[in-house]
């Protein structure tokens, strides 16, 4: 398991908190609190035996070194994950404040669409719908805010993924649990000593050359949104991927933002159009102020209106309020 590669370092209420299947979120704030995300909810949890921050301190550093990194104070932000895909977030000294901040966010198990549709998160026809666009090579932006679901949902709808189809996951850092047969994953990687970084831009350069049917990325950030764009509009269909937003719209704007930060000499409005080209449909999902997770929109794209100014969408599905 895991877990077991950290645990000791800790004391034994936060390892019970680790081994918690109820919690998706250990968030440990210094020595000012302990909070964990359970259904949702964030709640503080009590400690009957405080810690200090040299303990704290401690245990994180030997943390980053059995998952290879060093946090120091000349590199105090660690992000890396367990070997279950389960991401450990460090800020530490001199930038936290009041003590060393630790997220883990955990991996407890992964959904298939009919649990996800079960658990009332996923319409039953709007996830036909998806599956469909998926098996018909069209290319998805999965979007949503911190927490919302989507690596959980684009787990669920890869299940759908041919198995003779060859895929090139990408992602940083690798969470994604997947049971396919012929699926390459790969990793980006922060430049640490003795090691260079490794981006996201990059592997997908190389992805094309690894005779790829699909090319999964985890999470679109930066300069890669080019990069991806590009392989979209040169015969890579069924490309995936997630996006922070707060609208599916959004994610389309925020998508070409993205990579006209990579190519500030381009056109706006050709950056805007070669992402009204690429994608195809936009999933967002949204977890709600009770913690439920769900599906809020999903639109089509068929393009850019250059005289308009916008993204040429339809609405197929839209969650109601209540």
């Amino acid at each position: 398991m895991s877990f077991e590669l950290i645990l000791p370092f800790f004391p034994e209420e936060l390892q019970a908190l680790l081994l918690d299947p109820t919690i998706s979120d250990l968030m440990i704030n210094g020595t000012t609190g302990v909070f964990v995300d359970r259904g949702g909810m964030v709640e503080p949890i009590p400690l009957s035996k405080p810690y200090t921050n040299d303990r704290l301190q401690a245990a994180i550093e030997r943390v980053a070194r059995i998952l290879g990194q060093d946090l120091t104070s000349q590199n105090p932000i660690l992000n890396t994950r367990l070997p279950d895909g389960s991401r450990v977030a460090v800020v530490g000294s001199p930038s936290s404040i009041n003590g060393p901040t630790l997220t883990v966010r955990k991996f407890n198990r992964w959904f298939t669409s009919d649990e996800l549709v079960a658990a009332g998160s996923f319409p039953s026809l709007i996830r036909d719908d998806v599956v469909n666009l998926i098996l018909r090579r069209k290319n998805g932006i999965i979007s949503g805010g911190t927490g919302s679901g989507k690596s959980t949902l684009m787990k669920a709808l890869l299940d759908h993924v041919p198995l003779h189809e060859r895929l090139v996951v990408i992602e940083q850092p690798a969470e994604l649990k997947l049971a396919h047969p012929n699926a390459v994953r790969w990793e980006a990687v922060a430049a640490i000593p003795g090691q260079v970084a490794v981006t996201p831009s990059q592997l997908v350069a190389a992805a094309l050359r690894h005779r790829p049917d699909r090319i999964i990325m985890g999470e679109i950030r930066d300069e890669c949104g080019y990069d991806l764009l590009q392989a979209m509009n040169s015969g890579h269909g069924g490309t995936l991927s997630t996006l922070h937003a707060d609208s599916a719209l959004d994610a389309l704007d925020r998508l070409a933002d993205m990579a006209l930060s990579a190519r500030t000499n381009l056109d706006q409005a050709f950056v805007r159009s070669q992402t009204g080209k690429a994608v195809d449909f936009v999933l967002h999902c949204e977890r709600a102020s009770t913690g439920r997770r769900r599906i809020r929109e999903l639109i089509t794209v068929s393009g850019y209106s250059h005289a308009d100014q916008c993204f040429q969408t339809e609405d197929i599905y839209r969650a109601s309020d209540t």
